[in-house]
């Protein structure tokens, strides 16, 4: 139950939600902080890249946009979106499609939206255990250190063996 700050005459003014769709998770103050920033920091400038990565953000359900233009010739605009937790649905991947199509400069000939491409990578370690811990807790640590570091990889981006012994 509610109530309204403005009540129309003749109703009252308690109100019972009865059910909420929609919507998304309230974004952390931070993340607030940090998308305002880059907006007064690089203002639109009529379809460079940073304007596909703003147009991108802007849909519900987008994590985190990666743009590269030319990457299929000349005319060509490739943006590539992560949802927020993990990998973008069809149906987030379309809203953005159809979004920046529609404000997309006439000189971006060719534009996609896509999902990156999830690739299994084996690891082998080799550690030395101490006398002071478990092998579950150093597994579990290890484990933890690999999945950061390839979270870290923008799409594309190779992983280095030299960065993952320095983990």
């Amino acid at each position: 139950t509610g109530t309204l700050t403005t009540t129309p005459s003749g109703l009252d003014s308690t109100v019972t939600v009865v059910r909420l769709t929609g919507g998304t998770d309230v974004e952390k103050n931070s993340s607030l902080l940090a998308r305002l920033l880059d907006v007064l920091r690089k203002p639109a400038a009529g379809g460079n890249a940073h304007d596909y990565k703003v147009w991108a953000m802007n849909i519900d359900g987008v994590g985190e946009a990666w743009v590269y233009p030319l990457r299929r010739g000349i005319g060509t605009v490739d943006v590539i979106i992560t949802g927020t937790d993990g990998l973008p649905s069809d149906d987030t991947l379309k809203a953005v499609q159809t979004y920046i199509d529609r404000v997309r400069p006439v000189t971006a000939k060719n534009f996609l939206v896509l999902a990156p491409t999830l690739q299994t990578e084996d690891v082998t370690v080799e550690i030395a255990v101490a006398d002071s811990t478990t092998l579950a807790a150093v597994t579990a640590g290890v484990k933890s250190a690999i999945t950061g570091y390839f979270a870290s990889l923008l799409p594309g981006q190779v992983a280095v063996r030299s960065q993952m012994g320095a983990l």
